[in-house]
């Protein structure tokens, strides 16, 4: 992860305790929330038990003639007198019995009676007063007995709203509307005369902001309500006047004409608002204050846990930078003060293995110091099999006889700067240095389980090295070394040898010498190894080079014995000292002779199936 996209430690215990109140808190949550609808659903189921009890007083035939009313009136009313119509309207209920009784108004009782209810007088006209009342008179002149039923079916919606308060439901008002599906017109309602509507009086309902009013034009006769999800698809939609917020349930039905009776109830939603708007509070209250407790909780938390994180991230930095003097700082007492006491004790070590692999890399390569650091080395006096490498120039001390002590210096500068390096690449410890020879050893540092093979390799790399030395000195005008190696297989005596004034990392053993008699008994560019050493990598083939199927018995001094050993060209080359020679240009004398060097891919099929690993040797 970047540092860009890290999340720190006291971001994610925020985090966590938020998620954790959250995961807590959330069933009460829904509970609470789910209140204000339960009220609401209340209300609704409620509103429908009283509208339907109001629909099943009207009769069918007197209901579809009121409706047919309406609807004329609706034509007929100029509506600069829509007040007026109303009061007259409804004042007729109050002042007659009787279907033939005439209601006469004065002008100080009308002016009373609107003062008492809080309406300002100061546009009342009498004269358009006067003309209502007439009105009404001409429209039921024709017929009479449907005043009364009007004004039946008025009582019957006024007790209807006394019952249900009697029952411990308060709605506003429940009236009837009717609509011929172009108009929505109201026909009859429960409200005081002052506050009440008239037959015919249309009802807007884009202007009132409720065209859901008329759904059941496209679904069809039932039950209706206000859309229950409307702002933010989470709160009803309450529809507000300056009377307050009221909530609506309606029941649709057609008569026989096609026109569409609503009976509808308001109850004031006021109540549920407050609900919603109360638990709405208390829920935000209670998020915030749980989210400042958590706050205030992983900002005590976090300076605790994360001031030792901090340091520990500081300390591992270091480490990184290799600043293995820094001391992570004590901070508290608890299981992280110990972990930083740890990584502190690490760091130590941690410094005293790296002083380690910097020394061991003085006298390894460093490849074999990474292999010591990781693996180990062998202890001080411990036997092991290894294999021994020893090198040695034919004709070194006469050819240097006639060189400058500088000359000679710079020589084997040379030779040496490309032939330890070869060691050190196949993870052998370059012992010591006799004279102008090179004593390499393989596993005696460290194991290796194929030191045999990395032993040969090297040898096969030095030669074809010195090979590639020698031809750059020759164009140079410069004289060369040609070299010999053997090569020895088993056990020796290993660690740090001497006295206490001088200690080597060497080893011990009869293997040495065998390896020294090896080299001396080669051929003059080539390699020499023992039968241990063979046995150990004929199985596997190596490229462009001559290993002897079977051995040659060699002298070797202080060997009552003939030992075997295998030669191995590295060259289609004779070398040889010229007894002749006069100078270093012409100290060797080199025969061009066929050694059969082979190639894995030109050998006949049975003799590949000898060989499981081939290994092709190329000079860096």
């Amino acid at each position: 992860m970047t540092a860009k996209s890290r999340m720190s430690f006291r971001t994610q215990l925020v985090l966590f305790g938020l998620l954790l109140v959250i995961i807590v808190a959330l069933p009460s949550l829904i509970i609470e929330v789910q209140r204000p609808w339960e009220e609401l659903n209340n209300q609704v189921d409620r509103g429908k038990i009283v509208i339907s009890q109001v629909k099943s007083e009207f009769n069918p035939y007197q209901l579809q003639g009121m409706n047919e009313f309406a609807l004329k009136i609706n034509k007929e009313v100029n509506p600069e007198n829509e007040k007026y119509l109303i009061w007259t309207f409804n004042l007729w209920f109050d002042f007659c019995q009787s279907e033939n009784c005439v209601m006469v108004l004065t002008p100080d009782y009308m002016l009373g009676n609107l003062k008492a209810k809080g309406i300002d007088t100061k546009d009342f006209d009498f004269e358009k007063l006067r003309n209502a009342e007439d009105f009404w008179d001409h429209q039921f002149a024709s017929d009479p007995h449907l005043r009364i039923i009007f004004k039946d079916y008025k009582a019957k919606l006024i007790e209807a709203k006394k019952s249900a308060k009697k029952a411990g439901f308060d709605f506003n008002d429940t009236y009837v509307m009717t609509d011929n599906g172009r108009k929505l017109v109201f026909l009859l309602d429960g409200s005081d005369w002052h506050e009440s509507s008239y037959p015919g009086l249309e009802y807007d309902v884009q202007k009132n902001n409720c065209p859901y009013f008329r759904d059941y034009l496209q679904k069809g006769p039932g039950f209706y309500t206000n859309p229950t999800r409307y702002h933010l698809k989470i709160f009803p939609k309450f529809d507000t006047d300056k009377w307050g917020s009221w909530f609506s349930v309606w029941l649709a039905s057609k008569d026989t004409q096609g026109n569409w009776s609503n009976f509808a109830l308001d109850f004031d939603a006021s109540r549920v608002r407050k609900l919603m708007w109360t638990i709405g509070s208390y829920i935000l209250t209670t998020l915030l204050l749980l989210t400042l407790i958590i706050f205030l909780v992983t900002e005590k938390l976090s300076k605790l846990i994360s001031k030792p994180i901090h340091y520990l991230m500081a300390g591992t930095k270091a480490v990184i930078e290799a600043n293995y003097e820094y001391v992570v700082p004590k901070a508290g007492s608890s299981e992280f003060g110990e972990i930083i006491d740890n990584f502190n004790r690490m760091i130590i070590m941690l410094k005293g293995r790296v002083n380690l692999k910097q020394m061991l890399e003085k006298v390894l390569s460093k490849e074999l110091a990474e292999k010591v650091e990781k693996d180990g080395m062998i202890p001080d006096g411990q036997e092991v099999e290894a294999t021994i490498l020893m090198t040695d120039f034919a004709g070194y001390s006469t050819i240097t006889q006639k060189l400058d002590p500088s000359d000679t210096t710079e020589m084997l500068n040379e030779y040496y700067g490309e032939l330890v390096p070869i060691i050190h690449k196949w993870l052998g410890y370059l012992d010591k240095f006799i004279g102008d020879a090179i004593m390499g050893t393989f596993g005696t540092v460290t194991d290796l389980e194929n030191n045999a093979e990395n032993a040969v390799c090297c040898a096969i790399e030095m030669q074809l090295t010195v090979r590639k030395i020698n031809e750059q000195r020759r164009k140079q005008k410069k004289p060369v070394f040609e070299m010999r190696i053997g090569l020895d297989t088993g056990k020796v005596i290993t660690g740090a040898i001497g006295s206490k004034k001088k200690i080597d990392i060497t080893c011990i053993g009869g293997t040495i010498s065998l390896a020294q008699r090896f080299e001396s008994s080669c051929n003059i560019g080539h390699i020499l190894i023992g039968q241990k050493t063979y046995e150990l990598v004929r199985h596997i083939f190596f490229e462009n080079v001559d290993i002897d199927e079977a051995p040659q018995m060699v002298k070797v001094k202080e060997y009552v014995q003939k030992i075997p050993a295998y030669n191995i060209q590295v060259a289609n080359l004779k070398i040889s000292k010229n007894p002749q020679a006069t100078c270093n240009e012409n100290f060797y004398i080199y025969e061009k002779v066929d050694h059969n060097l082979k190639n894995f891919d030109n050998l006949p099929p049975e003799q590949k199936l000898k060989f499981t690993k081939v290994v092709k040797i190329t000079p860096s």
